[in-house]
This record gives C-alpha cells, sequence and structure tokens, in this order.
C-alpha cells in the first residue's frame, strides 16, 4: 500500500509539473510554492474532467484572495462544493461541443394527493380530460460559457436552457400524454466573488434574464420574462442562494397569466446542506402579503454508483409547472438524479 500511494504521489506531482509547462515561460517561472501545493492537491482529488485550464484558474484566485501566511504554514487549498463545481466547468471552455449542468437533472416518479386542475384542458380540447395522481418528472438543464474572465476579471458570461416536463405515463386511456412542458432560456453575468457578511462567504453574484414559457396556445398559454440577481453565500458544508427578480411586464391584452407574481412570488431561497455524501436541500418563494402564497421544497440525494444519485423530493404550493401556477400542488416524488446543484 505505502509503495502504490508513493507511486500516485509522483504521478500526481509529476502531473502538477506539466500544467506549468501549458503556462508562458515567464508565468510558469513566476509561480509561487503555494500555487503548485494547490495544482498538486487538485489534480490528486478532481473528477477526471477536470481541465488544466481551469485548475490553473481555481488556484489563481485562491492565492490571490487568501491572506499572506507565515512561511511554514499549509497553503490554502480550494476544498469547498463551490471550488470544485468551478473547476470542474472548466471543460467547457477548452473542449468544443461540450455543456455543463446548470439545475439538478433528474427524473423521479410522482404522486400528488391533491387533483391536477383539468378545466382548463377541457376548455381547450373540447372533450373530457382525467388525469392521473401519478405521472413521471424530469428535468434536463445545460449551460455553456459564452465568455469567460471578462476583461480579464472574475466575471464570467454563460447562458443556459432548462426544460421540465410532466408526464402522464400511466393514463394509457389517453394515449399518456404529456400534461406540461415548460422551457426556460436564460443568460446571465457570474461574478465570482469572497467577500464576508455574519459569518457568511459571499461566493458568486449573478445578474441575468430568464424566459420561461410552456409553448401553449389559447387558455392553456403561459409565459413570463425576468430580470433577477442571485447572491450564492457558503458557510462550512451550508451553501445557499437568495434570488429576488422582478417581473418585466406584458400588455394586458397579450398576458396570458397576470397574476403569476401573486402566486410565483418576488423571490426564491434555494439551500443545501451536505453531511458525508448526502446533499439535503430546501426551496421557499413566497410573495410576502397577507395571503402568504408561495412554495416550499425539500429534497434529499444520495450516492446509488458513481454515476447515480437516488433523490427524494417534496412539493406544496403554487408554481410547480407553469400551468400550475395559480393551482396548488401537495406532492412527493421517488427517482434518480444525474446531477446537483453542488
Amino acid at each position: 500500500m505505502q509503495e502504490i500511494a508513493t507511486t500516485q504521489l509522483r504521478c500526481a506531482s509529476a502531473l502538477a509539473a506539466a500544467v506549468t509547462l501549458f503556462l508562458p515561460l515567464g508565468a510558469a517561472q513566476a509561480q509561487s510554492p503555494q500555487f503548485e501545493q494547490c495544482v498538486l492537491e487538485l489534480i490528486q482529488n478532481a473528477a477526471n474532467d477536470a481541465t488544466v485550464g481551469e485548475i490553473r484558474e481555481t488556484c489563481r484566485e485562491a492565492e490571490a484572495t487568501a491572506a499572506p501566511a507565515a512561511p511554514v504554514a499549509e497553503p490554502p487549498a480550494p476544498k469547498s462544493a463551490i471550488d470544485r463545481r468551478m473547476a470542474l466547468e472548466g471543460a467547457t471552455g477548452v473542449v468544443p461541443f461540450v455543456v455543463t449542468p446548470h439545475k439538478p437533472n433528474y427524473i423521479i416518479y410522482s404522486y400528488n394527493f391533491d387533483d391536477y386542475d383539468e378545466a382548463l384542458f377541457e376548455q381547450q380540447f373540447n372533450e373530457n380530460v382525467s388525469f392521473k395522481h401519478s405521472e413521471i418528472d424530469f428535468q434536463i438543464s445545460f449551460k455553456f460559457p459564452v465568455w469567460r474572465t471578462i476583461f480579464n476579471t472574475n466575471t464570467h458570461l454563460f447562458v443556459g436552457y432548462t426544460n421540465r416536463s410532466f408526464w402522464q405515463v400511466f393514463a394509457d386511456q389517453d394515449s399518456s400524454p404529456f400534461r406540461e412542458t415548460d422551457h426556460e432560456p436564460e443568460a446571465w453575468l457570474s461574478f465570482r466573488t469572497r467577500w464576508k457578511l455574519f459569518g457568511l462567504t459571499g461566493r458568486i453574484m449573478q445578474l441575468g434574464f430568464s424566459h420561461q414559457s410552456n409553448g401553449r396556445g389559447g387558455v392553456l398559454s403561459r409565459s413570463w420574462n425576468r430580470v433577477y440577481t442571485n447572491f450564492i453565500f457558503e458557510r462550512d458544508n451550508f451553501y445557499f442562494g437568495l434570488k429576488p427578480w422582478y417581473r418585466i411586464q406584458e400588455d394586458k391584452d397579450e398576458d396570458d397569466n397576470r397574476d403569476i407574481e401573486d402566486y410565483m412570488g418576488y423571490f426564491e431561497f434555494q439551500s443545501i446542506y451536505k453531511w458525508r455524501e448526502n446533499n439535503f436541500g430546501l426551496m421557499f418563494r413566497n410573495q410576502l402579503k397577507d395571503d402568504y402564497r408561495g412554495a416550499a421544497e425539500l429534497d434529499w440525494s444520495f450516492p446509488i454508483n458513481k454515476q447515480l444519485r437516488g433523490y427524494v423530493q417534496y412539493f406544496y404550493g403554487y408554481g410547480d409547472s407553469l400551468i400550475d401556477y395559480n393551482n396548488k400542488v401537495n406532492k412527493l416524488g421517488v427517482g434518480i438524479k444525474l446531477t446537483d446543484w453542488l
């Protein structure tokens, strides 16, 4: 075992040395021992698809933001889940035709303890509609960096797309239709930070635009446009984002859901607590008015194997989908998660 560990350490050291060869000659000679140690530790711990460029960028940021240490102190190394995710996302900046996950990607069986609203569907199609309480939910979400390190700063421009579908697979008498499919393209600027607030570290600030619609017509049409900010914090194994938004108003004659803010609210709080290999999440939305409409979601993901994670999700409130924005849903889902937030 000792010989294997020694061999692995020598290989990692060789790879760390190789990383510096990708730098211009003058830059390679200027690297500090802290930078080289950071590269070595990341190579030993990163996944196979981590890239040289992102490892280098992450270690530069860690070195630049760390307080000066005594000569005998251990150099700082990026260890948080946010650091690891940003390091792995670097693959899209080097390899062509590669995208990375944005929001979680998953597929679950869900059961709604309440009833889905069928009246609008019957009005649209002029026939009886009968939805099952059970259905399959899945989400596909990815992003792509358009411009990294804008003007040599810690600012990055991303575009992304999220598809959320609700499949009535058990309604075989109605040919197992998709009850709803929501589309959300968006674009945002992401600023990497390390400022402190009440014991928390502010890691990322985002400024973005989002369009969300279900691609339908008639009484089933739903859409809205928003500009938003998102502030992401961390403390030890606790991570959360606070995302307020402003809806861009539409012409009343063309607005299919003019009261959507009364149900979807004006902000979203998303948090994750990591314990060993488990992720526990809480999402909360509200419009902060007398009737306190909004939604809450609890979830838990855990490893099944190296590729898949088990996933349990509980949702209560409004806005589970656009067609349900004003219809309360109370549902429990179980399935698998392909990618997580962190």
